[in-house]
């Protein structure tokens, strides 16, 4: 009844053949055998093959509905055992009955006598997955009823399956009449018997009752006894007899050859002829554990196994992995639990990390890449495994599976994984379980699985220490020409690798040839080929002399050799490098001078220098092994030379190898003598590297050479280089003492000079010395003389003007009259190394093809430009770019931390609970939360600020995607409860906890009985938005092919610009209105008469307008873009709208938009959306509004709409703005803030999320103003301690802080409008009260001083502290000991300057902004406001704040140091006390004649006076343009005033 015999024919199957025909699917393949009972047949449906069995009824009306009933029965209950397989169809025609079931190649009777043969743990792996599906099918109520190993599959993998279950044979046998047996069992015509004793009865006796499980576990007893017998039967028919009878002795017979006791114990147990004495498969299973079953048999390997491959239990395959096959699923599977697999196979980890010695270019060993496995180097890790050992079940598993892959990955971890088995089982395994896989690999169209199969075959034949005489010629016959084609192989990779395995191949080639050697002289391996022919004359026998096959294995590897070292790519010569120093061991002396090194000398001209770099780290090994004539006379001269090689690394890479060969003795003494005079020099090359390599040599050298030789001849020729006399030659000492090197950049210099001599009496010389002529002279001279004369010597070489024009470009690059004598001794270098430059470096022409621009209609290519037309947008796109800008990305770690909290909640009530703790527990960290997503992942909302703008609505997305006003979501998210009924019992599938939030459903599955496939997104392929990663992502649909001019169909191209097209959609318009365009900077600004002077705008002092509405000081003023309004806000929580239009006529009195914060909000910052009518104002209660003004203007009137909350964010508790700016970074929209938690927070507006923080410092104080650099690379933080931290924009890392010399808080930070180019800003406090400083951002250097009356100097002078050189408990101290932080201290109040405004006019007659004249206004406590004309400070004035009798100070500028100047304002002159009293009396007297006015004029002048100035502190200017040059001032007390 089994599938296939190898004893039989094929024969015809007579009417079953055309039987076949009746079933649609199947098509006739070929007959498996022929019985009496059921014919076997092998059918193909279409991929797969099939065996049917086909029963072939005696008459019409025979009928197998009991059979069939029986048998589908047996198949339900049968279905999900792990080692059965029943009859997947059942099928009864009018004329014959068919079962169906899957094919499998090979039986167990077959595998038994199929090499490679298996081990003693194989087949105790069988054993016990025959007694697992014995017991489950026992379990089940279903028994076999004709177990033999015809009826047991066996796959690759070594995976059991009990097959053809034919209870539908009769139970029991006549005992005399063998016929039935014969028809029903005996199959195979063999006459074998595991049939149980007591199922023959006599003829006489009834045959009632139906198969036991103790008839089962006799026949299983029998197979496994033919396992372990190496296929021999424990019965036949007539031994069965006289086994019943007694007269049978299996022990003495069949069982004494099992070597295993337990097992022998197990089968003797199971065919006991008395049934009531058998065990049941679980009862045999639980009493041989441990014994002749390992435990990991139990508890691990059996249902790993079947995890793995049972194909339920595969998780769903995405469409990006759709091509992934059964095999490569197997292989990953295995890879990535090799951790767990090792640790249950008793794997000891030994802890090490391998050679560290071992050069990183090294291939060999292989270090394996496989996760939570650290081991060392095959070499130190090879052990022999226990008996019990599972490494080859598992071995067998990765192998069986390698077929089926699919994948280039999965076959490359396949080959680490076979190395890293490969440790744990025998050699001979190694060479029949791995190697032939491997050998297959080589035929893979991947170069990647190539190069993994070339590495690990060469790996694992280095382990094979023992050679059984089957393996004996598998180099020379098997491996060798099987990598012959490699070494033209069209990919150089691959070539590389062979290279860099040759030499380990060669030894192991040459171990395998002695090891043959060894069995022949032990008489194992035969002398003569047993398959030869008698025709053929003796001389075939040569492959059995040693010394001949020898000569032949070294010609294989000599023609790799010369092949390699000749490769026209650098990099398989520079790999065959790493295999030179073996390869010439195995070679020999003479063959290694002949191949080898005739090949290397030519790399030293190669214009690689990696080549280079590798000839000389391998050169060492091949001295040594050729000896001192080779040294002297082939390398030590290319050594030399290779000194003065173009390419430092190399030089450093030559004095290395110097330095080993003379730590070993290779080096003659007069040798010595000479190399150390040579290298000396190179104590004083710039490059760090090679000085120490140099050094090392001298140290390494001078071990050899006798005390005499060190002080007559090596002290004379180093003392040039060092500081003073040393006695001790040690590498340390050396470095201690050695002189300064030549700068660098007069190394480079002179360099760039030897290129190009021309006339130069400097190089002259150099043409002429021979230093790096190594070996000239049979005498050696010491070639350097003492620093002093060869200083001299410099200064009598005759130097013409190209001579000295040089010199002085050297001494520009800093060189001293003590360098001298070191450029002189490196000369010949130089000069040398400049000729070497311009041959070595000359480009190669592959390069030059990849260097120059690449032309797209060389390549046929035809560029097509893409117009995009955002006009054509629909509302529908431009909402889902909306969503897709405000889409939050939900991260693996937040994935995670959601599902260790919703795992065990099965009624999905704490959805919206989850999302609110997704914000608590991020916001530990430093989350923000957004008015425009208040539950993110679940709905997204605003937070209603309180108030009167508190009716702005902003719409919400709800759970389902429908839009909702944020008042549908009532009471806190905790009482949101959702309710979800469902008729199965549903679960919220992991791959979905990573599309949270997003606008498409998540996948669910199902608790049903049935197999479901399916396809779901794989959790981490989901690209960022706006990513092209997401271009090509299946499913999604082009959203913008309107909105471009592309007509193409190409997926890809249209997926890219749609996401070119939200990537630069201008969403800014949608949220903050229209773009406008700034006010010009190229134009000079308006007079109040509308006319220009063709001078710097200077206001006259003249007030334009009072405004008085805020009830709390004014913090803040801006100017709109475009200068059409201002906004100002206050401590009164608003920020007001005024327009500047009614500045010019009809002044209006009123603002005309308020927006409010919270009560109780001080509005502290303030600033301007760039390039739109949009504002943003910061409060103290940490919230940040961005504020659309709805602006419309026509020539006859101007219209503002209602203010509309565009966006809002929200800062943690404690924390608030204190300034913040706008600007635009390629597709971003960044609103700058510092806060008072001394951070710095990047908010992209788009979607309201924090694209950086900054932080400052928390010792350096609290951040007061910014400023940015006009291209927003730079930023600088001012802080009340008075220091400015610099911050680099690109990078987000704080370059450098310093100090102001007065440590006081800084008030205002601007950039210089006219000096510096950019690099300039202007600092208002921070120095002396009532001044302004200049500072260079570049060298932290005071450039300028601008000082207000009454100012006072802080007598520290302008001088930067280093602020990064001082601990923070160094500058907390200075500040702790400040007289500022005592509030009783005499002084203290504050008049600095607080604010200040800075601007460039353009003259009239020219419209250049580089001719621009720059002028700044500035404000303080002092209530005055100050014009400072920065180009002509003579023409600077007091724009208001003077009294009526004090006279107008005057201007001056004077220089303190060449990079100071200090800019003062001047009381005028006043003479004496007593002059003055007596010039007043005078005055009095001439006033009472000519008439004095009267005290009510002189008090209305007063009161006008002081309307027209402030009366408190002002806080901050601006400067207004529109409709012509006006100052803007707000002060404490919350009035604004306006000059003209």
């Amino acid at each position: 009844m089994g599938q296939g015999y190898s004893s039989l024919t094929d024969r015809n199957v007579g009417a079953a053949g055309s039987d076949i025909s009746e079933l649609s699917d199947y098509s006739y393949e070929k007959s498996l055998g022929s019985a009496r009972f059921l014919k076997t047949i092998r059918a193909r449906r279409r991929k797969s093959t099939a065996v049917v069995k086909v029963f072939l009824k005696p008459g019409p009306g025979y009928s197998l509905k009991r059979y069939l009933g029986q048998i589908e029965r047996e198949k339900t209950a049968l279905t999900g055992v792990l080692n059965a397989l029943p009859y997947q169809k059942i099928i009864e025609t009018e004329r014959a009955g068919y079962l169906i079931r899957q094919n499998l190649y090979s039986s167990l009777y077959d595998r038994i006598s199929t090499r490679p043969f298996l081990e003693e743990i194989e087949k105790k792996w069988i054993a016990f997955q025959l007694l697992c599906g014995l017991r489950d099918a026992h379990a089940r109520g279903v028994h076999h009823g004709d177990i033999k190993s015809e009826n047991v599959m066996v796959t690759s993998w070594n995976w059991v399956y009990l097959v053809d279950f034919a209870a539908f044979k009769p139970t029991y046998l006549p005992e005399y009449d063998p016929a039935d047996f014969t028809f029903f069992f005996d199959t195979s015509g063999k006459r074998t018997c595991y049939v149980a004793p007591e199922r023959f009865v006599d003829s006489d006796q009834g045959q009632e009752g139906g198969l036991t499980d103790e008839m089962d576990v006799f026949s299983l007893g029998c197979v496994i006894a033919e396992l372990f017998l190496e296929g021999t039967p424990l019965f036949s028919l007539s031994q069965l007899f006289k086994y019943r009878k007694g007269e049978f002795d299996l022990t003495s017979g069949y069982l004494s050859k099992i070597e295993d006791p337990e097992i022998r114990e197990l089968i003797q147990h199971m065919v006991n002829v008395n049934p009531a004495e058998r065990f049941s498969a679980e009862e045999y299973l639980n009493k041989w554990r441990r014994k002749a079953f390992p435990e990991y048999f139990y508890n691990f390997l059996h249902d790993y196994m079947a995890s793995i491959i049972d194909p339920n239990s595969r998780p769903p395959v995405s469409k990006k992995n759709k091509s992934q096959s059964e095999g490569d699923h197997r292989i990953n599977a295995i890879h990535n639990d090799f951790d767990k697999i090792s640790s249950c196979l008793g794997y000891e980890q030994s802890g090490e990390l391998g050679d560290s010695t071992q050069s990183y270019k090294s291939v060999l060993p292989v270090h394996l890449d496989i996760p939570n496995y650290q081991r060392a180097s095959l070499a130190a890790c090879r052990r022999p495994g226990t008996p019990d050992d599972g490494t080859l079940i598992v071995l067998s598993f990765v192998a069986g599976s390698l077929r089926t892959t699919s994948r280039t990955s999965a076959r490359v971890r396949a080959c680490d994984l076979l190395l890293a088995f490969a440790e744990r089982i025998s050699d001979e395994a190694k060479l029949d379980r791995c190697l032939p896989y491997l050998i297959a690999l080589l035929s893979d169209k991947s170069a990647v699985v190539q190069l993994a199969a070339i590495r690990t075959i060469t790996q694992i034949m280095e382990l094979v220490v023992v050679v059984s005489p089957v393996n004996a010629y598998v180099f020379p016959e098997y491996i060798l020409p099987k990598l012959k084609d490699f070494a033209f192989h069209e990919n150089p990779s691959v070539r590389a690798m062979l290279a860099s395995c040759l030499a380990s191949l060669a030894d192991s080639a040459s171990r395998f040839l002695n090891l043959a050697q060894d069995l022949r002289g032990q008489g194992v391996l035969p002398n003569a080929d047993p398959e030869a022919e008698l025709e053929i004359p003796p001389e075939s026998t040569y492959q059995q002399l040693f010394d001949i096959a020898r000569n032949d294995l070294v010609n294989i590897f000599q023609d790799f050799a010369t092949t390699f070292l000749t490769d026209s790519d650098s990099s398989v010569r520079r790999a065959i490098l790493a295999s030179v120093t073996r390869l010439c061991v195995f070679f020999g002396r003479q063959k290694a001078n002949d191949v080898i090194l005739s090949h290397l000398n030519t790399y030293l001209n190669d214009r690689d220098w990696m080549l280079r770099c590798a000839f000389f780290e391998t050169i060492v090994g091949v001295a040594t092994f050729l000896g001192g004539i080779s040294l002297e006379e082939y390398i030590m001269p290319l050594l030399v030379q290779a000194l003065t090689d173009p390419e430092e690394f190399v030089v450093e890479k030559v004095l290395r190898s110097m330095s080993s060969m003379a730590a070993i003795g290779l080096f003659q003494r007069s040798k010595t003598w000479e190399l150390i005079d040579i290298t000396a020099r190179f104590t004083m090359h710039s490059n760090l590297w090679i000085r120490q390599a140099a050094v090392s040599f001298i140290s390494s050298a001078t071990k050899w050479l006798s005390p005499t030789d060190l002080h007559c001849i090596v002290f004379p020729i180093i003392r040039s280089y060092l500081r003073a006399d040393i006695t001790d030659l040690s590498m340390a000492t050396l470095l201690e003492y050695l002189m300064s090197p030549l700068p660098r950049p007069v190394l480079d210099q002179a360099v760039t000079w030897a290129s190009k001599p021309g006339k130069a009496n400097f190089w002259k010389v150099a043409q002429e010395q021979k230093v790096f002529a190594f070996g000239t002279t049979e005498d050696y001279v010491i070639k350097t003389g003492a620093r002093e004369t060869i200083g001299s010597a410099l200064r009598k070489l005759p130097l013409n003007e190209e001579d000295e024009s040089w010199f002085l470009k050297l001494r520009q690059k800093g060189m001293t009259i003590d360098d001298e004598w070191k450029l002189i001794i490196l000369r010949e270098y130089m000069w040398r190394m400049a000729n070497s430059k311009s041959r070595l470096s000359e480009e190669d022409p592959t390069l030059s093809l990849l260097n120059n621009i690449i032309s797209l209609k060389e390549l046929g290519i035809t560029p097509q430009t893409i117009f995009f037309d955002f006009s054509k947008a629909t509302q529908e796109e431009i909402e889902h770019v909306q969503q897709k800008a405000r889409a939050r990305p939900y991260t693996v770690t937040e994935a995670l931390m959601d599902a260790s909290r919703t795992i065990d909640d099965h009624d999905r009530r704490g959805s919206l609970q989850r999302a609110a703790r997704r914000y608590s527990n991020s916001s530990t960290i430093r989350s923000r939360l957004t008015t425009t997503q208040v539950l993110e992942g679940v709905s997204e909302g605003v937070v209603q600020p309180p108030g009167p703008s508190s009716n702005v609505s902003i719409p919400t997305v709800a759970l389902n995607g429908s839009s909702t006003d944020a008042s549908t979501i009532s009471g806190s998210p905790s009482e949101s409860i959702i309710q979800q009924n469902h008729a199965l019992g549903h679960r919220s599938s992991m791959i979905s906890l990573l599309n949270r939030g997003k606008d498409k459903a998540a996948a669910e599955t199902a608790t049903i009985s049935a197999n479901a496939f399916g396809e779901v997104e794989h959790p981490f392929d989901a690209p960022s938005p706006g990513s092209y990663a997401s271009s090509i992502h299946d499913g999604e649909r082009i959203m913008h092919s309107k909105a471009h001019n592309y007509d193409g169909q190409d997926p890809h191209v249209l997926k890219l610009l749609d996401n070119l097209f939200e990537e630069n959609f201008p969403i800014e318009m949608l949220e903050f209105g229209p773009a406008i365009v700034s006010h010009s900077k190229r134009q000079p600004i308006k007079r109040s008469n509308g006319r220009h002077s063709g001078q710097t705008w200077r206001p006259d002092g003249n007030l334009v307008a009072h405004y008085g509405e805020h009830s709390g000081p004014c913090n803040r003023v801006a100017v709109a873009p475009d200068h059409a309004f201002f906004v100002t806000a206050s401590d009164d929580g608003s920020v007001k709208v005024w327009d500047a239009s009614r500045l010019e006529k009809n002044v209006a009195t009123r603002s005309r938009q308020t927006h409010r914060h919270a009560p109780g909000a001080k509005v502290k910052a303030l600033c301007f959306i760039e390039n739109h009518h949009c504002f943003v104002s910061a409060a103290t209660d940490g919230s940040v509004h961005v504020v659309r003004v709805d602006y419309s203007s026509s020539s006859t009137s101007t219209k503002y709409g209602k203010l509309k909350l565009v966006k809002a964010y929200q800062l943690p508790p404690l924390e608030y703005v204190v300034w913040m700016e706008h600007y635009k970074a390629d597709t971003k929209s960044i609103l700058l803030m510092a806060t008072n938690n001394s951070n710095i927070i990047g908010l992209e507006l788009r979607s309201m999320k924090e694209a950086f923080v900054l932080q400052t410092p928390i010792h350096h104080g609290t951040p007061t103003c910014f400023c940015m650099d006009r291209r927003k690379i730079w930023l600088v933080v001012g802080t009340s301690h008075g220091i400015i931290d610099m911050f680099d924009l690109r990078f987000l890392i704080r370059v450098k802080a310093w100090g102001l010399p007065g440590m006081t808080a800084i008030h205002r930070i601007a950039l210089h409008p006219s000096k510096g180019r950019g690099k300039w800003m202007c600092v208002a406090g921070g120095c002396g009260q009532g001044e302004i400083t200049v500072w260079d951002v570049e060298k932290s250097q005071c450039r300028e001083v601008y000082r207000a009356g009454g100012g006072k100097d802080s007598g520290k002078g302008y001088e930067a502290w280093k602020v990064d050189d001082e601990k923070p408990e160094g500058i907390l101290g200075k500040f702790a000991a400040s007289p500022l932080l005592e509030p009783n201290a005499s002084g203290v109040v504050d008049r600095g300057v607080r604010a200040i405004a800075l601007a460039a006019d353009v003259a009239e007659d020219s419209r250049d902004s580089r001719n621009s004249m720059g002028f700044m206004i500035s404000a303080g406590a002092d209530r005055k406001i100050r014009y400072w004309n920065l180009a002509h400070i003579e023409s600077s004035i007091i724009v208001s704040g003077l009294d009526i009798e004090e006279p107008k100070p005057t201007f001056t500028q004077s220089q303190l140091t060449p990079t100071l100047t200090f800019n003062a304002e001047k009381a005028p002159q006043i003479e004496n006390a007593a002059s003055v009293a007596g010039s007043s009396r005078v005055s009095s007297k001439r006033n009472r004649s000519t008439g004095r006015p009267p005290r009510s004029t002189v008090i209305s002048m007063q009161q006008q006076q002081l309307l027209k100035s402030h009366l408190d502190s002002i806080l901050d200017v601006a400067i207004l343009e529109v409709p012509y040059g006006m100052s803007i001032s707000v002060d404490r007390s919350g009035n604004i005033l306006i000059f003209q």
